[in-house]
């Protein structure tokens, strides 16, 4: 048999050829080549080797045994107080030792009260400097920032054409305009969708 022209089947064709949905052109080819017969023949002894093939189904209890072989740890298990509690109170040493931390957290706590209250004045000292201090570093961060401003080659042409009324009425007028619209428009976002009737016109 002479070979014939132009490409083979493809996959999709030969699903097509077995689903009887083959293209006419497509058709033809394959009752004149021998290799995409044989491949044809093929693929349907395959698809009908799968159809034979019994079904198979889980036993009915299969999720429930699966899930009881799962064992799934608890997150919070290491968190929980009792957790802890076992876990200091295991051995003599390691409660031991969480009683020597609990009574230096204890001691320190009361011996920075006692000195608080002794020393009412000395903190209300350190505070007021604090204070102080704060206030003259944001004092000097903004004369900063202010002085960056001013330098800046775009500041004397603002200065300059805000210095006439007319120019503010106009910005205050476009600012309250675009803020007009940005509430129109928020408003129109923020509204419910009206309900539509389908096939209402006809």
């Amino acid at each position: 048999m002479n070979p014939v022209p132009g490409s083979h089947l493809s996959p999709d064709d030969f699903d097509a050829w077995l689903s009887g949905a083959l293209a006419p052109d497509a058709r033809e080819h394959l009752d004149r080549c021998a290799e995409c017969r044989e491949r044809a023949d093929a693929e349907r002894e395959i698809v009908t080797l799968l159809g034979s093939l019994p079904l198979l189904s889980p036993a009915p209890d299969f999720a429930d045994r699966v899930m009881h072989a799962v064992a799934l740890p608890d997150p919070f298990s290491l968190r929980s107080l009792a957790g802890i509690r076992r876990k200091l109170l295991a051995t003599p040493k390691a409660a031991a030792f969480a009683a020597t931390v609990a009574v230096l957290l204890v001691g320190s706590m009361t011996a920075s009260i006692v000195w608080s209250l002794g020393h009412r004045e000395t903190l209300i000292a350190i505070g007021s400097w604090v204070a102080a201090e704060a206030w003259q570093v944001g004092w000097v961060a903004l004369r900063g920032v202010a002085s960056n401003l001013m330098e800046q080659p775009w500041y004397s042409a603002l200065r300059g054409s805000l210095e006439h009324p007319a120019r503010w009425g106009t910005l205050s007028a476009l600012a309250s305009l675009a803020y007009l619209l940005g509430v129109v428009a928020l408003r129109r976002l923020l509204a419910p969708p009206t309900p539509r009737v389908a096939h209402a016109n006809l």
